[in-house]
């Protein structure tokens, strides 16, 4: 069907916006914390399943083609080497967050919706961005399992927030562990999220995430990108 040469084609003021590869589009939750009210507490292995496998769907069914992707709580990290849609902002955004909000509706059974954003990055930061994301996810982890120990000990939601933004995290830590936690012995993709990535032409999905400041995660995230 030929497009008519509307005046409203001037109006796409973004439509032209491009970012040069390598890139990262993140993808993260809106909404969510109302919508998994009945998901366990302070980790769900089912919607942390869910996640893993909506990221491993994006790789065999969306038609990109990611160099891997991290993901913990409710955000996905997808790095890009080359930039689909010759790096068109908006193009690339509404296309991620459209395949990761039906892929995550389906797999729940329920509307669920993902905004997304994309960030360039050269080939030297690949490294950093990955390690500041774990790093959140290690403070996601200690502040999650000191929320809901203050809120099962009878803390409204607002109070157990209150006590613990006045809180260091080394206190948060020692308050989890004073409760029998200790959280270096929780589930490894509790504390370093989880990766995917394709391995001999498959797609993995990785539990068992190494520390990507360690010499042993760098050495991953290096074999993966010089793979692709």
């Amino acid at each position: 069907m030929q497009r008519l040469n509307t005046k409203t084609a001037s109006w796409e003021i973004y439509s032209g916006l491009c970012a040069r590869a390598p890139l990262m589009v993140r993808a993260d939750g809106r909404g969510f914390k109302k919508l998994l009210e009945d998901c366990q507490k302070p980790y769900d292995l089912g919607f942390a399943g869910s996640m893993v496998q909506a990221t491993a769907s994006f790789f065999e069914d969306s038609g990109f083609s990611p160099a891997l992707a991290f993901t913990f709580s409710d955000e996905i990290s997808l790095l890009f080497l080359e930039a689909p849609f010759a790096g068109r902002v908006e193009k690339i955004d509404s296309a991620v967050a459209g395949f990761f909000s039906a892929a995550l509706s389906l797999n729940r059974g329920k509307l669920m919706s993902m905004d997304c954003r994309t960030i360039p990055l050269c080939r030297a930061e690949i490294l950093e961005y990955l390690a500041e994301r774990q790093d959140e996810t290690w403070r996601n982890h200690i502040f999650s399992y000191a929320f809901y120990i203050l809120v099962g000990e009878g803390l409204r939601n607002a109070d157990a927030m209150q006590q613990l933004r006045g809180m260091k995290e080394k206190e948060m830590h020692e308050l989890v562990f004073q409760k029998g936690v200790n959280l270096a012995k929780t589930p490894t993709w509790e504390r370093r999220g989880v990766m995917v990535y394709r391995k001999n032409g498959r797609v993995t999905q990785d539990w068992e995430t190494p520390l990507f400041r360690s010499g042993e995660g760098q050495r991953l995230l290096s074999e993966i990108i010089e793979a692709e």
